[in-house]
Order: C-alpha cells, then structure tokens, then sequence
C-alpha cells in the first residue's frame, strides 16, 4: 500500500504519514501532480484512462498525473509518472512549475508543470496499464474534445488556465 507525506495549507511538510486509504482531516493535504506535453508543433499530448471503474475518470482523456508517495517531491514524481504513465524517459530539468494549490474538499495539493518535447508516438508503452491510448491534439481539438464531454472534468480548468494560453502565444 502506497503512503502519502501530509502537508499543511501553506505546503508545509507535516512529519505525519498515512495509508493512501486513509481519511485526510480537514487541515492536512497529500501532493498531486499534473504533467502537460507540448510538442513543437503546439499540440498537447493527453492520455486515455483505461475502462476500469475503480479508477478515477475511467475512459475520459487526461494530463499525466500522480500521486506524490512519502518521501519523494513533486518534481521526482513527475519524472516516474511520465514514465510509468507511457514508457518515456526524462529528466527534472525538462520539467517546467506552472502553479501549486489545494484542492478542496479533497484534500490535495496538485502543482503543474508543463513539458516541451516532442515524443513519437511509436515510442510511448503504457507501463501501469492506467492509460490505453495517446494522440497528439491541436488547440481545435482540444476545444472538441471538450465539447463532447471526451476529457475528464476535472482537468477541464486546468487546460483553460495553463495550456490552452500558453498553445495561443505561440
């Protein structure tokens, strides 16, 4: 069972470690991240979630994202998820911070980065089986994809404050 490091709102690491199981109370927080892919032609890599109902979102497309587990930091959870989510390899320096917050009342902290790289598709192997499927989409898309209810909630926000703005200046 995976255990989570505990924050305070400031994202003060607490000392206090629990079971991902575990109820979080209402002034302490676990570390979410969400990874962006934008290739050098302005289009964003998202990832679809595999069918499987006990996952969150299951089928809906979606950023690379996870869990920080106790004892590492965002940035070192980015590089794996990267890599557990579709097989590729990179390194802390390709990673951009965009944004840290909470989340409530689900009691994470999700910080953003964002990712400039172009990834051949060929290249990508879902290795935790989460993800099914990746393409490469325009800002077009993005915003029919959208429309048609085909990307997570949840993530809808985040495409309109940090990746929809950064497609449009370039």
């Amino acid at each position: 069972m995976n255990k989570w490091d505990l924050y305070d709102k400031n994202f003060n690491k607490t000392g206090e470690v629990i079971n991902e199981t575990d109820d979080i109370t209402d002034d302490r927080y676990h570390y979410s991240v969400n990874i962006w892919i934008i290739n050098s032609k302005n289009q964003l890599l998202l990832i679809r979630n595999n069918l499987n109902y006990n996952l969150h979102y299951p089928g809906f497309w979606n950023s690379i994202n996870g869990n920080v587990l106790s004892g590492e930091t965002p940035i070192e959870r980015c590089v794996k998820a990267v890599n557990n989510k579709i097989g590729i390899d990179l390194e802390e320096k390709d990673f951009e911070k965009i944004d840290t917050k909470t989340r409530d009342p689900y009691h994470y902290i999700y910080e953003t980065y964002i990712v400039k790289k172009d990834i051949n598709a060929s290249d990508i192997k879902f290795n935790d089986t989460t993800a099914v499927q990746a393409k490469w989409i325009d800002l077009k898309e993005i915003y029919n994809m959208i429309e048609n209810g085909e990307i997570a909630w949840v993530m809808i926000s985040r495409l309109e404050e940090y990746v929809i703005p950064r497609i449009k200046e370039n």
